[in-house]
């Protein structure tokens, strides 16, 4: 009897240990999982300060373009000096950091001008010259076919004699429509048959044509902040006299082509008539790329297509990346 009692006191006490035992392990996984709940709330509160932060970013570049004078656009106005002003105001706050840039996409070679039929012709030369100018890996066959690909995603019919249509798209591994409209975004042109990365973001080798490449600019290039290359692919006409000429002669507040040297811009023909055509000392499309910066390590980078109109600058593209 003695026996039976003490082992039923040794069941009970190991019954006891057991649910202690068993109680501690489910303290330690709730205490656990709610450190890393508590973590988890931390980290989305600090991304969507990053964010915000980021946003901010974008207001400040959107009343920058505002109060900006509209006769012309230079870097050397307010606007051009958007990342100072960014340094500047991170300076201010205490653990967030706030980076940003605010560049002219006149600046660059508009992809949407490919579709102008009544510049088909000017436009698929400067095309193809800007990546002979960046010495890309490509032959001239296949540069022709990217090109004329390039004029089909962009044209509103579906009928192709050089390019592709939705046919070859449909047929892929990974099928999708041909868009037959305008690019919103220059990285859409990897979505053309025969464009590859590498001809995008460049190589060890080479650059790609990300820096010099654009849409929606209206195809009028911005003489005061256009890139060196940008005017070169323009035509074989933009020589390096012509080319140093414009450089020494900015900002154009009016667009004089007297200073420019090297080419006689009152030639009429058909080639100097679109050069004249295609220049312009104002911009209507900018591109402000901002980024939140929080000390636990968030990070968000933003991105803004920033058009002009009637001299007040709305968001026309905004993605968070």
């Amino acid at each position: 009897m003695i026996h039976l009692v003490r082992d039923r006191k040794g069941l009970v006490l190991v019954l006891v240990l057991g649910v202690v035992a068993l109680f501690t392990v489910m303290i330690v996984n709730f205490s656990t999982e709610q450190s890393f709940d508590i973590e988890l709330a931390y980290n989305f509160r600090d991304a969507i300060q990053a964010q915000y932060l980021a946003r901010a970013g974008v207001e400040a570049a959107l009343v920058m373009l505002d109060q900006d004078d509209p006769t012309y656009d230079s870097e050397d106005e307010e606007w051009g000096g958007f990342s100072e002003y960014a340094a500047v105001a991170s300076s201010f706050l205490e653990g967030p950091v706030f980076s940003g840039t605010l560049s002219d996409e006149s600046a660059k070679f508009d992809l949407n001008s490919l579709g102008n039929p009544e510049e088909e012709e000017f436009r698929i030369a400067q095309f193809k010259r800007l990546f002979f100018l960046l010495e890309i890996d490509i032959t001239e066959v296949e540069l022709d076919d990217l090109a004329n690909a390039v004029v089909d995603w962009i044209d509103p019919d579906d009928d192709t004699v050089f390019g592709a249509e939705t046919d070859y798209y449909e047929s892929l591994d990974v099928p999708y429509v041909c868009k037959n409209r305008p690019m919103d975004a220059p990285e859409e042109i990897l979505l053309v048959k025969g464009m590859k990365p590498e001809y995008f973001y460049g190589t060890e080798s080479y650059e790609g044509i990300q820096e010099y490449v654009t849409v929606s600019t209206g195809g009028k290039v911005n003489i005061n902040t256009a890139k060196e290359t940008v005017l070169r692919s323009m035509s074989d006409l933009m020589t390096d006299e012509v080319i140093q000429s414009i450089l020494d002669c900015r900002p154009f507040r009016e667009l004089d082509f007297f200073c420019i040297q090297g080419i006689d811009l009152e030639e009429d023909t058909a080639e100097v008539n679109w050069i004249k055509q295609s220049l312009d000392i104002k911009s209507r499309r900018f591109c402000v790329e901002a980024k939140g910066f929080m000390p636990s390590g968030a990070q968000v980078n933003v991105r803004a297509y920033l058009e002009r109109i009637h001299n007040k600058a709305r968001i026309v593209y905004y993605t968070i990346h």
